[in-house]
């Protein structure tokens, strides 16, 4: 067994396993779910920030009139996500377990959850006698909190249903009205209890759990843990894992965090703290595989040359599934250092020049999917230097695949010639 195959089977049968695990874990799952699915208000709201925010010279005039209302929406999507975050845990993780016991109805888990993280802040009134809630803690930093929140609630919510807990209505009432009236007591236990905890209490769950979660959150935005997450997602993805997924599940709260931080702080006129963030390592570093099809194009090899024509539409946009699977990349050890030390050298090559502030941070979400110099131009709030680090990256890790590709078309161009060869035997 070589050097490269003992790798792979201690990735495959060690290192994989219990990060499969992870990411399929039933919380993980819903946090994930719920935060894809918020990801369209985000891309929208960074619209609104870079036409708020234009780096063009007057632009801040022409801007002017509205430039509040335009903050306004971003303060809408942003200082209520946690909200969100509520409501999706909630219906995700209920949709699991619906499919277990067919009472877990996901609508109702959503808005109990809902509703259970709303009474964490309790209704003010205003000096002219109006209602309100106050928002502290309702956008990013109330994220991990509407996390907690939302699973010990959908787990009571289950836990009641599961144990008959409920009120049984008598046949031919209909399912609507049967269905609401199975939610009451899990929805009277779930409510007093967080009321309890608010009010009787006065435990602020949000800020409480805020504040353990600092660490977390300052440890898991480090160019170290940042870092260490792109290279097991490169690892698990040379072995056929969707490494994206597995990283995702465990960063995508504190990724969104640092995306709020960084926002806030250009809001503020300031420099964005966090470097090595999604976008960063989106626009910078997750470079597509579109430097490999342009030499696959140029090849000697027959089937790589039309398996590049077939995957140039998609690498242009980023998806690279079918140049793994195609190629394959995949447990090919050929290509193992320039997917994973190839990508990572660009990692450290980018923190440092984003570092030494020749590039500015990207601040803005925007779709995977788009071309990597226009993708770096939007997200940096319309720089040409992004743009131009984005295409080096580009450059970079061609030379980078240039001889291991040319290495591999050696022995596929060997391999074809003796099976030619042998067909050549077998027909005289």
């Amino acid at each position: 067994m070589t050097i490269m195959e003992k790798i792979t089977t201690i990735i495959e049968d060690k290192v994989a396993p219990p990060l499969i695990k992870v990411a399929e874990n039933k919380y993980m799952d819903a946090i994930q779910k719920t935060f894809l699915t918020f990801m369209p208000f985000l891309i929208i709201s960074s619209v609104f920030i870079l036409v708020a925010a234009l780096p063009i010279p007057g632009w801040d005039k022409i801007v002017a009139p509205f430039v509040g209302k335009l903050w306004g929406a971003v303060s809408s999507i942003f200082g209520l996500m946690s909200i969100g975050v509520a409501l999706g845990i909630g219906y995700y993780l209920s949709s699991y377990y619906h499919k277990k016991d067919r009472e877990v109805d996901p609508f109702s888990g959503a808005l109990i959850a809902l509703f259970s993280f709303l009474i964490l802040y309790p209704v003010g009134v205003s000096d002219k006698g109006s209602a309100f809630i106050p928002a502290d803690n309702l956008g990013s930093t109330g994220i991990f909190a509407a996390i907690f929140v939302a699973i010990i609630t959908v787990e009571i919510y289950r836990i009641l249903i599961n144990k008959k807990i409920t009120i049984k209505m008598p046949e031919g009432v209909p399912p609507m009205v049967a269905g609401a009236f199975t939610a009451l007591i899990p929805v009277f236990v779930s409510i007093t209890f967080w009321w309890i905890i608010r009010q009787v209490l006065n435990i602020d769950i949000p800020v409480l759990i805020m504040e353990a979660f600092k660490p977390l959150v300052a440890a898991g935005s480090s160019v170290y843990a940042q870092g260490t997450g792109f290279f097991i997602d490169r690892i698990l993805w040379f072995v056929g894992i969707h490494g994206s997924n597995v990283v995702t599940s465990v960063m995508q709260p504190i990724w969104t965090q640092m995306l709020a931080d960084n926002i806030a702080a250009v809001k503020a006129g300031l420099i964005p703290p966090h470097i090595p963030s999604e976008q960063f390592i989106n626009l910078f570093v997750r470079v597509s595989p579109l430097p490999l099809i342009i030499l696959m194009l140029r090849s000697k090899v027959t089937r790589y040359r039309i398996l590049g024509k077939l995957a140039l539409p998609a690498a242009i946009f980023n998806i690279a599934e079918p140049i793994l699977y195609g190629l394959p990349l995949v447990l090919n050890p050929l290509l193992f250092i320039p997917w994973v030390g190839g990508y990572m050298f660009l990692f450290v090559f980018n923190y440092i020049i984003v570092a030494i502030q020749l590039v500015p941070i990207p601040y803005l979400m925007v779709p995977w999917t788009m071309p990597g110099p226009i993708a770096a131009y939007l997200a940096t709030g319309g720089s040409i230097r992004a743009a131009i680090l984005s295409i080096a990256g580009y450059v970079i890790m061609g030379f980078i695949w240039y001889p291991f590709f040319k290495a591999l078309e050696r022995k596929t161009l060997n391999e074809e010639g003796n099976q030619e060869k042998i067909a050549i035997k077998e027909v005289k």
